[in-house]
């Protein structure tokens, strides 16, 4: 671990200002892009730190047997992996917080590895989204208990409110798919016509009820790159308690783990960003724990298909 700073599982750290090293994938947080109240900062500014600290304790073996990847928990010389920090934003520059995420985020595809990113609230992966422009066709698929299609809120198209439609415009994202919406959200009957138009694939958390992730993963192209964002709202609060708007009726944790397992046997997993933890709102770090645990289930996809 660097002796400055906490690393996820204690993996080596390495510098974003610099030239990156070869890995297979490189983690880093972003606590703020696009405020919601000029200004202010993200109410998920927090989450990037508890969340590398929630499994401290494993740091020391990491050869312990993971039951939900029927795997070693992390093995670097099958995945190499890094964790660059947190990117020094802040909330008076929400431009120069999207360049910094979107440039990182492209240094970390150029050096060949996958990026993993820890937010900060639902803005962070709009610039996320927009390094990927080398895609051949991009699947983002996200967890999220909201639609985020509004086109402006409070007079700006960035912030965690227009995510979704955002994407949407990115001429490299060829397939959106939308799962876990349940309960009222900022959206209105014209953003939901909206994407329907624009032909995003929305799986209610109902659905996922009814018919489990079958539904979701018939909608994931075969041998296609597939970005997966989390909106930890998109989970059932019993999972991740610290969320900003908790709604009932949520996925699970094995909802989650299994719809990554599922995706990675059909395609390519490229990038992953889990955001909107509120550190503050958890309860015995139920969500720090249950984040962390989707993150080594994520690693273990992708080792999977590097493989």
């Amino acid at each position: 671990m660097h002796p400055d700073r906490p690393t996820f599982l204690g993996v080596e750290a390495c510098d974003l200002t610099s030239a990156l090293p070869a890995a297979d994938v490189i983690l880093f947080g972003a606590s703020d892009a696009t405020p919601y109240v000029v200004g202010q900062t993200s109410h998920a500014a927090k989450a990037p730190d508890f969340i590398r600290r929630a499994l401290r304790h494993y740091e020391s073996d990491l050869t312990r047997w993971d039951f939900d990847q029927e795997a070693e928990l992390l093995t670097p010389a099958k995945l190499k992996v890094l964790d660059g920090g947190n990117l020094v934003t802040d909330p008076m520059t929400p431009e120069s917080n999207r360049d910094a995420i979107r440039t990182t985020t492209q240094a970390v595809l150029s050096a060949g590895a996958v990026p993993i990113l820890l937010g900060g609230d639902d803005s962070v992966p709009i610039p996320f989204f927009e390094a990927f422009r080398k895609s051949k066709g991009l699947t983002i698929l996200q967890i999220d208990a909201h639609l985020d299609w509004r086109d402006q809120r409070n007079g700006s198209g960035y912030t965690f409110s227009s995510t979704m439609r955002r994407a949407s415009e990115l001429p490299w994202v060829r397939r959106i798919v939308q799962v876990g919406l349940r309960g009222i959200g900022g959206s209105g009957r014209a953003e939901f016509d909206c994407a329907k138009a624009w032909g995003t694939k929305i799986v209610t958390a109902r659905d996922i009820r009814l018919h489990g992730i079958a539904s979701v993963l018939a909608e994931i192209e075969d041998d296609s790159e597939c970005l997966i964002t989390i909106d930890c709202d998109g989970l059932d609060p019993s999972v991740i308690p610290g969320v900003l708007i908790p709604q009932p009726g949520g996925l699970s944790y094995f909802d989650v783990v299994d719809l990554m397992q599922g995706v990675a046997s059909k395609c390519r997993i490229v990038g992953l960003d889990v955001v909107e933890f509120v550190p503050e709102r958890d309860v015995q770090n139920l969500g720090a724990i249950a984040i962390s645990r989707i993150i080594c289930n994520g690693l273990g996809c992708i080792r999977q298909r590097a493989v």
